[in-house]
């Protein structure tokens, strides 16, 4: 039974979040660094952005890349593109965000900003809660952008609808970060864009040129087929 307590406490302390202020800091400048350059070269890091979307990374990698970082400190089961248990190690964490600023530096040569040296962030759920309400508020509007002109570059025939359906995926998670996007798939033989969450699932396809979330049958108050930005411009306005 000692042997079996023991056991079990080892299991607790190994799965156990593992993160530092470091994390922290390391969200913070990934923040100032997506803000730059959107106020500098807002070509060059929506240039950025779609390098890292179409990087063949697994959603929820994306999700934690980009639009929700303050979940990766907490007990959220993670399918990364590395291989672990339940908590996503630090190491990899801070990787995912030095990630985007290589993408950005790359395409835009904007150096990574430094923290001021009195500016230290705690590796607590209220700062990271704020960093993360911090990226959605500039990611929103990058990401809103790149899935309008994502449309736009589809139109009629939305051969990139893999795109399209993973920047809707990031757009619900940016609306809805507590009940976030885990996955974004196509469905090739039916052409449709199914999302996944914890509490739902969504549905979106080409209809008559435009990009339309499916609403279920019989709803007296929907439409069945509404214009995606139609949906997505009463979150953002």
């Amino acid at each position: 039974m000692k042997l079996l307590c023991i056991l079990i406490t080892i299991t607790f302390v190994n799965v156990s979040p593992i993160m530092t202020d470091e994390y922290a800091n390391t969200v913070s400048k990934t923040n100032k660094h997506i803000k730059k350059a959107w106020g500098t070269n807002p070509d060059g890091l929506e240039t950025a952005i779609l390098n890292i979307i179409n990087g063949n990374k697994k959603f929820d990698t994306l999700n934690l890349m980009l639009v929700i970082p303050d979940k990766a400190n907490f007990r959220f089961t993670i399918e990364h593109d590395e291989a672990f248990i339940i908590n996503l190690p630090e190491n990899i964490a801070i990787a995912d965000q030095k990630a985007v600023q290589e993408a950005i530096t790359q395409v835009t040569n904007i150096p990574v900003p430094n923290n001021d040296p009195n500016e230290n962030y705690e590796n607590d759920r209220h700062t990271l809660t704020w960093l993360g309400e911090e990226r959605r508020i500039i990611m929103g509007f990058v990401t809103l952008t790149l899935l309008e002109d994502a449309i736009d570059k589809g139109t009629p025939g939305f051969t990139n609808l893999k795109e399209i359906c993973i920047l809707i995926g990031l757009l619900r998670s940016i609306q809805f970060p507590d009940s976030y996007i885990k996955t974004a798939r196509v469905d090739q033989d039916d052409n449709v864009c199914m999302l996944t969450s914890q509490n739902g699932r969504f549905h979106y396809k080409p209809h008559d040129g435009y990009i339309a979330v499916v609403r279920p049958m019989g709803r007296p108050i929907h439409n069945e087929y509404e214009d995606v930005l139609d949906e997505l411009m009463t979150w953002f306005s």
